[in-house]
């Protein structure tokens, strides 16, 4: 779908007004959302220990992989599925729409919404400082000791 036929609005751009089906399909309202960047196959186990270790169940939780040059709009995730938490492994903001810095690792606030961004899970991986950070500063204090409240 085209919606603008001008120089001004990039046909990447024209994707964040599309449905978010794609990407979203099936999935129902949950308060965690969980943007993994990377293939379903090669990260999914350590994704599901992470989620584990923050004693989240799956009916509290929406995996979503997504591709590196993947796009979707945030509006439509949030309005579809309407999470109190986001975070973001490897998916960067631009990719949902958002113009927006996040500090990598901690929490934060915006549109409502916790949102915790931080790097790959390859990167997690070989680098055990930052997924010591991640643990202490971000997932720890928003799903173990719900700092932040409820969800």
């Amino acid at each position: 779908m085209n919606l603008f036929n001008c120089d001004i609005v990039s046909p990447q751009s024209d994707v964040l007004w599309d449905g978010t089906d794609r990407i979203a399909g099936n999935l129902s309202q949950k308060p965690v959302l969980v943007l993994v960047c990377g293939a379903e196959g090669a990260v999914h186990a350590q994704v599901l220990k992470m989620l584990e270790a923050c004693k989240l169940s799956e009916e509290q939780f929406n995996l979503v992989f997504m591709k590196q040059d993947d796009t979707v709009a945030w509006h439509g995730l949030r309005e579809k599925l309407q999470p109190a938490i986001v975070f973001l492994m490897g998916v960067l903001p631009a990719q949902l729409g958002i113009s927006a810095l996040f500090a990598f690792n901690t929490p934060n606030n915006f549109d409502g919404s916790i949102w915790l961004p931080a790097p790959t899970v390859e990167n997690l991986e070989s680098e055990p400082a930052v997924k010591r950070q991640l643990w202490n500063e971000g997932m720890k204090p928003i799903f173990i000791e719900k700092r932040y409240g409820p969800f």
